[in-house]
């Protein structure tokens, strides 16, 4: 145990010098027509190119795109395409009418990046399908991802052309019932990332030996990835005792299965969850609640930072023995590099790392870009659960244990492919 304790002490050394060194290329905008403020930051450009989502928050800093950047680096090592980690982010109220028109002026800011070596999709607050592609087509970039297929592929003219539409093709086909909700059309890029976060869970349970049915879960978001993932889980078998965004919550102690999580689906308001849920408490007494609610495993997918010590001591206190990462980096950190709260969590949960977890988008991405043809969404997920699966597997050897220090082993696997 000594030997493994100095090599996970080894490893959170190399991940403070990894996130704490400078990235290679920072750009800062200022709106001329509202207070928003964005960065794209490049952490390198590994392979020709860089690839990370777009984000929207009021109170965004560039030391968050900057760490954003570098996780996605990691996951990248982890997922494909070999290429640097980037992110673009706009400090601005989502809920702003202004929002499409703010957006608009980002990417017109960054058309030339996005053009010839940057790659960028949807994340909190922006949709891939309602905004980046249809916004980024306004700018006269065909393709969200086309930067990544000129500089890191090589490709230009009809053949740059030509993915573009394989790409497009591929990530927006309907998806087979299977992976669907009946009645609602659902699309591959809109469900690949909750996805790959119920793989991570349903592989780590089956590695620990613990059987998926009756397990209970708390979810934390309820939007693209933790739907997605809410669905996945219960199709599984597994019971959600406990939903919480960042406007309500709803707590159920005996559990909702398929049908429940299929019906809050279908009448969710976005990314929000349905309406006068409970009436006899208030949406704060509810969103306390949730901390409290016993469970055995807990999903993080919202956004980032949202995981401090003493919210670690409730969800220990309520039973929770596995953390599944499927926001990017959930735990709390004081500056760039900080790895107190994650140390700490590495020595009391299971964790599934979210350069695992939330890998769904960047091996879809991996996996559509390097083809001529458009792919059947059965091939995507296939990629995904293997990735998923290969990344379980490892982290567990690493760690020595299928209980502690997955995080840390997950980490120093991403970190040596980087």
């Amino acid at each position: 145990m000594e030997a493994v304790a100095a090599d996970r002490t080894a490893t959170w050394e190399r991940v403070e010098t990894f996130f704490r060194a400078p990235p290679e290329i920072a750009f800062e905008w200022n709106d001329p027509h509202t207070t928003a403020r964005g960065w794209l930051i490049i952490n390198s450009l590994k392979g020709g190119a860089a690839g990370g989502g777009t984000r929207m928050r009021a109170g965004l800093t560039r030391d968050e795109v900057t760490f954003l950047a570098k996780a996605m680096e990691l996951k990248f090592a982890l997922s494909g395409p070999p290429i640097g980690g980037a992110k673009s982010g706009i400090d601005f109220d989502p809920s702003d009418p202004r929002k499409p028109e703010v957006l608009r002026r980002w990417f017109g800011a960054i058309r030339n990046e996005l053009e010839a070596r940057y790659g960028t999709a949807g994340d909190l607050n922006v949709s891939e399908s309602d905004e980046v592609i249809p916004l980024c087509s306004e700018v006269g970039i065909a393709h969200p991802q086309r930067g990544v297929l000129r500089g890191h592929f090589g490709l230009a003219g009809e053949a740059l052309t030509e993915r573009c539409r394989v790409m497009r093709e591929s990530l927006d086909m309907t998806v087979p019932p299977e992976y669907g909700l009946e009645g609602k059309e659902a699309r591959v890029f809109g469900l690949v990332t909750g996805y790959s976060v119920a793989q991570s869970a349903l592989r780590l349970l089956e590695r620990q030996g613990r059987p998926a049915p009756g397990a209970r879960i708390l979810l934390q978001g309820f939007g693209a990835v933790g739907g997605a993932a809410a669905l996945y889980l219960v199709r599984a078998g597994l019971s959600v005792v406990g939903i919480v965004d960042a406007h309500d919550a709803l707590v159920a102690h005996d559990g909702m299965g398929r049908r429940e999580i299929e019906s809050l689906l279908r009448s969710r308001r976005g990314s929000r969850l349905p309406e006068s849920l409970q009436e006899e408490f208030g949406a704060t007494d509810r969103r306390e609640a949730f901390w409290d609610v016993p469970a055995d495993l807990f999903v993080a997918a919202a956004a980032s930072g949202t995981i401090d010590e003493a919210r670690l001591d409730r969800l220990e206190a309520a039973g929770v023995a596995t953390i599944v990462c499927g926001a990017n980096h959930p735990f709390h950190a004081d500056r760039p590099g900080d790895t107190r709260v994650e140390r700490d969590a590495d020595e009391r949960f299971a964790i599934v790392a979210d350069v695992i977890a939330s890998c769904g988008t960047a091996r879809a991405f991996a996996c559509a870009s390097a083809s001529d043809t458009a792919l059947h969404p059965e091939t995507v997920f296939r990629a995904i659960r293997h990735t998923v699966g290969e990344g379980i597997d490892e982290a567990v050897r690493r760690a020595g244990s299928a209980d502690r220090g997955l995080l840390a082993g997950a980490l120093d696997l991403a970190l040596d492919r980087a």
